[in-house]
Parts: structure tokens; sequence; C-alpha cells
């Protein structure tokens, strides 16, 4: 892989990780805070910990020597 496309694959999976750090910050404390039952944020971290394993193992498929 060219060294310009992975400096395109680096930027798009730092900026996706940000926006997920983000999201955990800002959904719980806004979005999800007028909901009184647990399984709201429980189902929110559930997913967001599916997408940051996944995208966790898609970058690491890309780091080689």
């Amino acid at each position: 892989m060219s060294e310009k496309k992975l400096k395109k694959l680096r930027f798009l999976f730092v900026t996706l990780i940000l926006l997920l750090v983000l999201s955990a910050f800002i959904i719980p404390y806004t979005l999800l805070s007028s909901i009184n039952i647990f399984g709201g944020s429980f189902l929110y971290w559930t997913i967001f910990a599916l997408l940051v394993i996944l995208l966790t193992i898609k970058i690491t498929t890309y780091w080689r020597e």
C-alpha cells in the first residue's frame, strides 16, 4: 500500500476514534440523560465498545513493520 494512502487511512481512523470518544461523553449525558432506565445506557456502551474493538482490529491489520 502506498505511503499516501496509508496517511489518508491513518487520518480517517484517528478522526473516527476521536468522534467515538466524543460521543462516549456527549450522548450519555445529553441524549440519554432523560431515560431513567439503565438499559438505554447499557445498550449504548455495548455498541460503543464493539465499534471501538472492530475499529482497532481494522487499524492493526494495516500495521506492518
